[in-house]
């Protein structure tokens, strides 16, 4: 199994997964600077969207989308409890957690990190902030998203949180995201992942 990935970017959710449930994986880079994958070749070779992440399966079948991705890798391991099961409505309110980060959250913050888009950033900052004052208060005292239980919602949140930064926000105005992303980031699948993609200071 191979991912397909970028410093940083989203594709840090299911690398989180991967190690999470103990897969064995080979990680391929996209450099985003000379746009060419790690040993050459492009990423429309791949991928013909042009973006990670990218799972590429033994059989040679590659699947795209973090939503989508997730879930399989989850769906690997049942269990390790990164997804409900299947045809639970808890499973539901997984997909309800997953497609909120993918539309409200995600794809809010393409303006802050690309060229052309500067008359785009005071509504998507408005919009950013609602977003996660509603997350913040949906989390409330619980450890994690769906309560109890680590998942690949978890993993998708805690990647969005660390992009704030570089966006120009300051997540102390969600204290509790804020210990949220500090409890996260000492789990050992997040630590690890962060650490492949040189994302640790040492």
């Amino acid at each position: 199994m191979k991912l397909y990935y970028a410093q940083g970017a989203c594709s840090l959710a299911p690398h989180i997964a991967l190690r999470e449930v103990g897969i064995d994986f080979k990680l391929v880079r996209f450099d985003t600077g000379n746009h060419l994958l790690e040993g050459g070749g492009k990423l429309e070779d791949v991928n013909s969207k042009g973006y990670v992440p990218v799972l590429e399966l033994d059989n040679a079948e590659r699947l795209t989308e973090v939503s989508a991705v997730l879930q399989y890798i989850a769906d690997q391991a049942p269990q390790s409890g990164l997804a409900p099961p299947l045809g639970s409505f808890e499973r539901y309110r997984l997909q309800e957690w997953l497609n909120y980060l993918a539309t409200e959250v995600h794809k809010s913050f393409w303006a802050f990190f690309h060229p052309g888009c500067e008359s785009e950033k005071p509504n998507q900052r408005e919009r950013l902030v609602n977003r996660f004052d509603w997350v913040e208060k949906r989390l409330g005292d619980k450890p994690f998203l769906m309560g109890e239980a680590f998942t690949v919602a978890d993993a998708y949140l805690v990647t969005l949180l660390n992009w704030l930064r570089p966006a120009g926000f300051d997540i102390a105005q969600w204290p509790r995201l804020k210990a949220y992303r500090t409890r996260l980031r000492e789990r050992p699948s997040v630590r690890a992942a962060l650490d492949a993609e040189g994302l640790l200071k040492h």
